[in-house]
């Protein structure tokens, strides 16, 4: 597992390794340990939230992130092994390596006697590998707040203003064309019928997640830094199949009519995307419209075709037949897109909401937070 790890860093600090020099002191990814026998991340559902208002009352420069964001960064599904299994340092090391984290907060929950529930939380450095601040029990308020007091001087008190939050696009077609007919005519043939199907799928996700200011930085509340990532899964499908009686003459026989099927079906799938660490700009006027736009980034796409042949008549002996080849690769080219609200005018640190296009097939969502210094 530790051999895992380890390549699991080398693959993904140098993206993250001038983010995480940024981040001392400054910021906490809260990782979740409850087993799935004791109700897995639903169990600390209300704790994290405590624990989340505990730091945005008494330490509101701290940049908070958790599993959710840890898997938005995750660029395979092979890597979010990382969040998998039991609680070992090492996990917990890689964890806030990989998110630039100061520190990195294990939670987990264990039913006890009488209905209730028994929290363990502990904050640990993940660069020295030392515990900085735990408590256990059973009241998830006085744990949020006991743990943020034991933390105390540990978290900045002032920051530059900077958003921090999530902003979701997700693409989705699904399109079925189906037609019968005679098929094509031939003196051999009688009864034919054919059915032709054809269906495309695809699939296109970007997910930015904003990412804490490196000190010396221009970021600002108008322009931050995200990890974007973005996948796209392509599938076009054509089949046909066609059924009737054929005109057969073999050797010995008198010829006759027999029953015949024959099939054919050729599947194109693309799967691809890309990753970036890219600027997001957001702007807001005094009189709470704001705008958020995106860069994505450009990627590479890789593409299979397969065919699959079989046929049934006279000859019975017509093994199918079964053909994939790769497809020389495509490049997929950067771009951007943008978001468009008005803030509720009580509370102006907060950018929320969600768009869906006219004809279903696309929704973006968001939701950030501006992070300032706690107010005198």
């Amino acid at each position: 597992m530790k051999a895992f790890f380890k390549t699991l860093l080398i693959l993904v600090l140098a993206f993250f390794s001038q983010i995480a020099l940024a981040q001392k002191g400054s910021s906490i990814v809260i990782h979740d340990n409850t087993s799935p026998a004791n109700g897995g991340e639903n169990a600390t559902s209300n704790l994290r939230k405590e624990i989340a208002s505990a730091l945005n009352r008494e330490k509101p420069c701290t940049d908070l992130m958790d599993d959710q964001d840890i898997r938005n960064v995750l660029e395979s599904e092979r890597e979010k092994n990382i969040l998998e299994g039991g609680d070992p340092q090492q996990v917990l090391t890689d964890i806030g390596n990989l998110m630039g984290a100061s520190y990195v907060m294990s939670v987990s929950a264990t039913p006890v006697s009488g209905g209730s529930t028994s929290y363990t939380v502990f904050v640990m450095d993940p660069q020295t590998a030392k515990t900085i601040a735990r408590q256990t029990g059973t009241d998830a308020k006085q744990i949020a707040d006991n743990i943020v007091r034991q933390l105390g001087s540990s978290l900045p008190d002032n920051c530059k203003p900077h958003w921090l939050g999530v902003v979701k696009y997700e693409y989705s077609s699904n399109e079925t064309k189906i037609t019968n007919d005679a098929g094509a005519m031939h003196a051999s043939t009688r009864n034919t019928k054919r059915t032709k199907s054809e269906m495309y799928s695809a699939q296109n996700s970007i997910v930015a997640t904003l990412l804490p200011p490196k000190p010396g930085s221009d970021i600002s509340a108008g322009k931050t830094i995200a990890r974007v990532w973005m996948r796209s899964k392509i599938i076009t499908e054509k089949k046909q199949e066609t059924v009737g009686e054929i005109y057969c003459r073999l050797k010995g026989q008198n010829p006759s009519w027999k029953g015949y099927n024959s099939t054919y079906s050729e599947t194109i799938t693309q799967i691809g995307g890309g990753a970036d660490n890219l600027p997001v700009s957001i702007s807001l006027d005094n009189e709470g419209n704001y705008k958020i736009v995106v860069i994505t980034p450009g990627g590479t796409l890789l593409s299979k075709i397969e065919t699959n042949r079989s046929e049934s008549g006279c000859n019975p002996e017509n093994p199918p037949t079964k053909e994939a080849q790769s497809m020389p690769e495509q490049k997929l080219d950067a771009s951007s897109f943008d978001v468009t609200g008005k803030t509720d005018a009580k509370n102006r640190d907060s950018l929320a909401g969600s768009k869906t296009t006219p004809d279903g097939k696309t929704k973006i969502t968001w939701h950030l937070r501006l992070v300032r210094p706690k107010t005198k």
